[in-house]
């Protein structure tokens, strides 16, 4: 008798067990489709009448080597960006790209990056991104973290592939492609 107990209960405990297995696969809980690709331009404009990234604190030391001139160990920068379907600013705006930068390194023209992408046209009308990293404005293309965001990308995770499309002066537009993993449960939640 014993036995044929022990038997009904771990053929109970399996079934329930299963069930829960397979509703949190149905629902998407624990997976993630294939990531969102976005792409978008990123116009950061200190100069002109109405610039979109301002230096708020000045760093100390000499320019650091590949800034340009202008960049010192400790600048930090609030911005505001438009972003753009295109390179021109023409192009149609989708959103912005409000944060903030600090050159923390001291010897490459390094800075920490966060920033919230709020998309305020299109599909993801609404839904922003939460996107920190190291941009280290020498290399070609950089890799930033989604670690965030809202709306459509709520609980989103990820990574931005960060490349300068044209420098002039201290104005500058990037071209960011974003790869966006959100689970289903999350996004309908």
């Amino acid at each position: 008798m014993a036995s044929l107990l022990t038997y009904v209960s771990l053929v109970t405990l399996l079934t329930g067990m299963a069930t829960v297995f397979f509703a949190s696969a149905v629902d998407g809980v624990g997976t993630q489709n294939a990531p969102k690709h976005l792409h978008f331009y990123m116009h950061d404009g200190y100069t002109g009448p109405k610039p979109t990234s301002v230096l708020v604190v000045n760093g100390t030391g000499q320019p650091l080597k590949g800034s340009g001139g202008g960049a010192r160990f400790g600048d930090t920068v609030v911005m505001d960006d438009r972003l753009t379907e295109g390179p021109t600013l023409a192009s149609r705006v989708v959103g912005r790209a409000q944060g903030f930068s600090v050159t923390a390194s001291q010897g490459d023209p390094a800075m920490i990056l966060a920033m919230n992408v709020l998309l305020t046209d299109g599909p993801y009308n609404g839904s922003s991104l939460t996107v920190m990293g190291r941009n280290d404005i020498a290399m070609p293309e950089r890799e930033l973290t989604v670690v965030g965001g809202t709306g459509a990308f709520r609980m989103a995770t990820g990574y931005v592939l960060w490349k300068t499309a044209s420098w002039r002066g201290r104005n500058a537009v990037l071209e960011l492609d974003a790869y966006v993993y959100v689970s289903p449960a999350a996004a309908r939640a």
